[in-house]
């Protein structure tokens, strides 16, 4: 199965990888590399996140919607009449529950860059022996707080900061990216500081983009 990622992403990986080079010939630095990888490739996937970011607040607005029509159904139906009743209510907003897979588009649309970002950067990748201020070696996990795992807590601070931004006071939506933040966290905890700081990268141009103006439709 891993080969067939590998075959699949290679072509991303391939240009990551030159990219990835041209920067080191650059900045003479794996780590200020990384760092700019990352600003790279979200700034070349942001007109698509902006897309998903869009089709996610529509998708979130008719949710909304058909939660507060279906609050308003009388108390007294239950079971099927109360089933039938919700079925028109969906069907007056085109709404179906698979829709709320919707809600993480922005995020799944970015998981092919970060799969490749893994391939190029595991194993005995540039970043083996490499440092980068006072990480020690890149291709390993960065252990700067007392043996703790620093970079992936800042990885993580500057995603919550930005879902703070996107979501504003919409409760459920931010609830639901925590989690998947969490999730997140606990996978990338231990991978190396050099992918870490890809991903910090990344994290770091998606927020600042948000105040970035957005094209008229």
């Amino acid at each position: 199965m891993a080969n067939f990622f590998e075959i699949l992403f290679s072509p991303i990986v391939w240009v990551m990888g030159l990219v990835m080079d041209w920067y080191i010939y650059v900045f003479s630095s794996v780590g200020f590399s990384a760092l700019f990888l990352g600003f790279t490739f979200s700034a070349l996937m942001l007109p698509v996140r902006r897309r998903f970011d869009a089709f996610e607040g529509r998708i979130s607005a008719k949710i909304d919607a058909v939660k507060a029509d279906i609050a308003k159904l009388d108390k007294s139906l239950k079971g099927e009449k109360r089933f039938l009743a919700s079925e028109e209510i969906y069907k007056s907003h085109n709404y179906h529950p698979i829709h709320n897979i919707g809600l993480g588009g922005s995020f799944l649309v970015m998981i092919p860059v970060l799969i490749s970002a893994i391939f190029l950067f595991s194993g005995d990748s540039v970043l083996t022996g490499e440092s980068f201020f006072v990480i020690d070696d890149l291709s390993e996990p960065d252990g700067l707080l007392f043996s703790v795992n620093l970079l992936p807590i800042l990885m993580i601070a500057v995603t919550m900061i930005d879902a703070q931004i996107n979501f504003g006071d919409n409760k459920s939506a931010k609830i639901r990216f925590m989690v998947i933040s969490a999730v997140l966290f606990a996978l990338v905890y231990s991978l190396p500081a050099g992918l870490i700081l890809y991903w910090t990268g990344s994290n770091i141009f998606s927020l600042v983009s948000r105040f970035f103006p957005k094209p008229s439709v």
